[in-house]
């Protein structure tokens, strides 16, 4: 019964994690981008449905920098 189950329930967890991972992606990286491009553009950026891939590298790399500047204060 148990090798029935397990691919089941690994099916699953994949789903889920694909779910947690998107979510996030979304809602945190596109979420500062969008905010950082507001801000650095007074407004003007992003337009609505045209710049998403700005968007979404302006988050990533704010992220990162926010991530390598607590580095080197720690």
């Amino acid at each position: 019964m148990e090798d029935v189950l397990e691919p089941l329930g690994r099916f699953i967890l994949r789903i889920l994690k694909w779910i947690v991972v998107d979510a996030i992606v979304n809602f945190v990286i596109t979420g500062t981008g969008h905010v950082v491009l507001k801000l650095l553009t007074f407004g003007k950026y992003p337009r609505a449905g045209r710049d998403e891939g700005r968007t979404f590298a302006v988050g990533f790399v704010s992220l990162a920098v926010v991530l390598v500047c607590l580095t080197l204060i720690a």
